[in-house]
């Protein structure tokens, strides 16, 4: 029992450290990062087929700390995917695709956590409101969607310090919970998301990050 007691002070006096200057009151913040993805692919089983993909999203968060450790701000995203294939159906050549785009503001609440010197986790919860745009395009014309999508979502996350200035930090959607609203594509939905997904690479993602510190 004195030997359990013991581990849990010194586990508490391990995280009870001193609030980092980073996270210090009236702190700037500016985070970047940008993704890009794609793949080419072509078949040939008797009528010849091609088809591409593209996928760029940048985003761009900035903040402010109002209290010691408590940041609030905006993230602005976007989101391009470029979707073209050719075949040939039965002598006749087809193109069709698709430009797919996003748009996202998110006004943000973050909680952090010191750990020590260089390293610190965080709570970020967010508000996501998303205008969203596909435009097919096939070969008897082009045709316009539109829609949008609202959500709220929370997430925990890391932060390791290079510099006293520069950070890099990682988003753990694997550990991550949501619930919005989307109207699109003629359709109304409510979902529900537990960070359930396919895509290892979606599980993290690591941005790069400045603190200024208020001279």
């Amino acid at each position: 029992m004195k030997k359990t007691l013991l581990i849990l002070i010194a586990s508490f006096l391990w995280l009870a450290v001193p609030v980092k200057a980073q996270l210090e009151k009236d702190t700037k913040y500016l985070g970047s990062t940008v993704s890009f993805g794609g793949n080419h692919n072509k078949q040939s089983n008797g009528e010849e087929a091609k088809g591409s993909q593209i996928s760029i999203q940048p985003s761009f968060q900035i903040g402010k700390m109002t209290k010691a450790n408590r940041m609030i701000g905006l993230e602005a995203a976007a989101s391009w995917n470029f979707v073209r294939f050719k075949y040939d159906n039965t002598g006749i050549k087809v193109k069709d695709g698709h430009n797919r785009t996003s748009y996202r503001l998110s006004p943000f609440v973050r909680q952090y956590k010191s750990i020590n010197a260089k390293w610190a986790i965080f709570l970020h919860a967010s508000l996501d409101l998303s205008y969203l745009k596909i435009k097919s395009l096939a070969s008897d014309g082009d045709d316009v969607e539109e829609g949008y999508d609202v959500g709220l979502k929370i997430a925990p996350g890391v932060s390791y310090w290079i510099t006293p200035r520069f950070a890099l930090e990682s988003d753990i959607n694997l550990f991550s919970l949501g619930v919005g609203y989307q109207d699109f594509l003629n359709t109304k939905s409510v979902n529900f998301n537990s960070a359930l997904t396919t895509s290892i690479p979606s599980y993290f993602s690591v941005r790069a990050s400045w603190y200024f510190q208020k001279k």
